[in-house]
């Protein structure tokens, strides 16, 4: 695969902004694409980002809203705006993109089909180990965790390594997965965990190893959660996604879950994508498998997303 003409990173929010951010400081051509504003010409923005050990990052960003763009043919699409918006945004997507790889970046299981019902026909899917948050306008709080998985879903595997060297910065770094599907599962049954437990706390993801009676709620989750997991084909060595949380608990203590933001900001959850996909899923099997304490806490999360919203 040739050097990308421009990577686009769809959706300017605290992951993508300072995705974009990174590959500008590397030198890569980008631009960051607003997908919730419409007719927002071309812009330069100047970001900063805060990283671990007091550093942080400050450079220029082209942006430009969604509706702007016309049909192009040649560049890396990296998508990180919600997946709430999904289905809309392949529609749009489509008519201006279609023929460019698509690097889905967003938490949750089957949040690429449809980019796949829309005619996408080269998907790539990025399971994220970093954690993003807004701490004022085009300021954000950034920290990976480690490297980031990217395998292919439909088209080229061929590609996938040279995205993932496209794509990486110092300090957001991607590694090819053959196996993207086992790791979009490990990372989904994580947030299930983080994503409903951290929210209905009202805490920092650091919780799960400062606190052992509610790491002991998460590990109730991850194992109703791989048990269904298992039974699709997909299964993890014993300890190895508890042990994978705790680390994560670790390295972004003190940091909000993306969940949490969005009940703080009257903003739409992705719940429905982890907790409760993840029930959908076991309620199909034959003989269904029940996933009532995951599948109560995404419940809760719906509930209290529709209060926050309801009532802003």
């Amino acid at each position: 695969m040739s050097d990308p003409s421009r990577i686009y990173v769809i959706g300017s929010g605290s992951i993508g902004m300072p995705l974009a951010a990174f590959l500008s400081a590397k030198g890569a051509p980008v631009t960051a694409v607003r997908t919730s504003v419409d007719g927002a010409a071309p812009a330069t923005i100047e970001v900063k980002v805060d990283l671990p050990g007091g550093q942080s990052l400050e450079t220029e960003v082209g942006t430009v809203s969604l509706s702007e763009i016309k049909r192009v043919d040649d560049g890396i699409v990296a998508l990180t705006a919600k997946a709430t918006a999904n289905k809309l945004i392949a529609e749009k997507l489509k008519t201006r993109f279609a023929a460019l790889p698509l690097v889905v970046m967003q938490n949750g299981l089957g949040v690429e089909q449809p980019f796949a019902d829309a005619g996408f026909t080269d998907i790539y899917r990025c399971v994220l180990y970093a954690t993003g948050q807004t701490v004022a306008p085009y300021r954000y709080r950034f920290r990976e965790v480690a490297a980031s998985p990217l395998g292919v879903v439909h088209g080229n595997p061929a590609k996938a390594p040279a995205l993932v060297d496209h794509l990486t910065t110092p300090e957001l770094r991607f590694c090819h997965e053959e196996n993207i599907a086992a790791q979009a599962w490990k990372k989904a049954i994580i947030n299930a965990a983080f994503n409903s437990i951290c929210p209905l706390l009202g805490v920092d993801n650091g919780i799960f190893y400062r606190d052992a009676g509610v790491a002991a709620i998460a590990e109730a989750v991850i194992a109703e959660a791989s048990a269904v997991a298992a039974a699709i084909g997909i299964r993890f060595a014993e300890r190895e996604l508890m042990d994978q949380l705790l680390l994560i608990s670790r390295r972004a203590d003190g940091q909000l879950i993306s969940t949490l933001q969005d009940l703080n900001n009257g903003r739409e959850t992705e719940i429905g994508f982890l907790n409760m996909e993840i029930a959908r899923a076991g309620g199909t099997l034959a003989p269904p498998i029940d996933t009532p304490i995951t599948r109560v806490l995404g419940e809760l999360i719906l509930a209290k997303s529709r209060t926050a919203r309801s009532h802003p």
